[in-house]
């Protein structure tokens, strides 16, 4: 009951974000022409050929775009990372959930992401994360229509974290008296939902207008809004090893053949305009 549970949410999940993603890029077309963008248009809506080298074979699948912000792909890069700190929450003896906010902005601009992960990094420095072994930080960006809402989900390995000094020690870096903070302990794996979730809602990104999605991407084109530390950061190869050593091998032609072309649907045509020239 359970894996069908999970399938029929995912199932929803996969046709929501297909809505999402229309939305977007119907308010995008015309306005945002870059490599980006048309990547982001042919998620879902082209296919990659992959040819069996041996027999020749071929067999369609969708092309993934995997920009962070796209709705048909930030769930699948979730899920991935939700599986890491799955693995490292259960080699930890004292795990903690923080969030930290800041208060609203009217205009997204790359310097003030940039000013904001700068101030994630010195309070990690901070006395105040002295007892923290280590952990990751994942920063969500929301806007309901009052301002630019940054905040972020912090999973650490800590005995204790004081949140009273850290609420005056983020506001000091904010600019504010006191930074709105919550630190949790863990009861339940709800905030593996909330560490590992997306830069931005596919259902709240397709509900703004086109120049306030064309903000927001001009943004976080190229910045990094997932971070791991100190223990975290060690562990990882080590985890994502163990992952894939669990993985199913890529399966093979129904020939036996493991090694393939890959091409997306222009380069496939090409190849067909080609050989069938060469035929002649």
């Amino acid at each position: 009951m359970a894996k069908r549970e999970r399938e029929k949410r995912q199932g929803k999940l996969i046709k929501d974000s297909s809505i999402w993603h229309e939305t977007i890029r119907a308010k995008l077309d015309g306005r945002f022409q870059t490599t980006q963008f048309s990547n982001f248009a042919r998620c879902g809506n082209e296919s990659i050929y992959r040819t069996c080298k041996s027999c020749r074979a071929v067999e369609s699948f969708a092309y993934q775009c995997s920009i962070k912000w796209c709705p048909k792909c930030n769930w699948r890069i979730t899920a991935r990372r939700r599986e890491i700190l799955e693995r490292w929450a259960r080699r930890i003896e004292q795990p903690k959930h923080i969030v930290l906010t800041q208060k609203n902005f009217p205009i997204l601009t790359r310097k003030a992401l940039r000013e904001h992960q700068k101030n994630l990094a010195r309070i990690r420095r901070n006395e105040v994360f002295a007892a923290v072994k280590g952990g990751c930080l994942s920063i969500e960006i929301t806007n309901e229509g009052n301002g630019w809402h940054l905040h972020s989900h912090w999973l650490v390995d800590a005995r204790w974290v004081d949140s009273g000094k850290l609420a005056v020690e983020w506001g000091k870096l904010c600019g504010q008296s006191f930074g709105v903070v919550k630190v949790k302990d863990l009861r339940d794996e709800g905030y593996l939902r909330e560490v590992s979730k997306y830069v931005v809602k596919g259902s709240e990104m397709a509900t703004w207008p086109a120049e306030q999605i064309m903000e927001f991407v001009s943004a976080v084109k190229g910045r990094r809004f997932f971070f791991a530390f100190g223990t975290l950061f060690k562990q990882g190869a080590a985890i994502r090893a163990e992952i894939k050593a669990e993985k199913e091998p890529v399966r093979p032609c129904e020939c036996g053949c493991t090694d393939f072309i890959f091409e997306s649907e222009v380069d496939a045509l090409l190849s067909e305009i080609r050989n069938g020239k060469k035929r002649k």
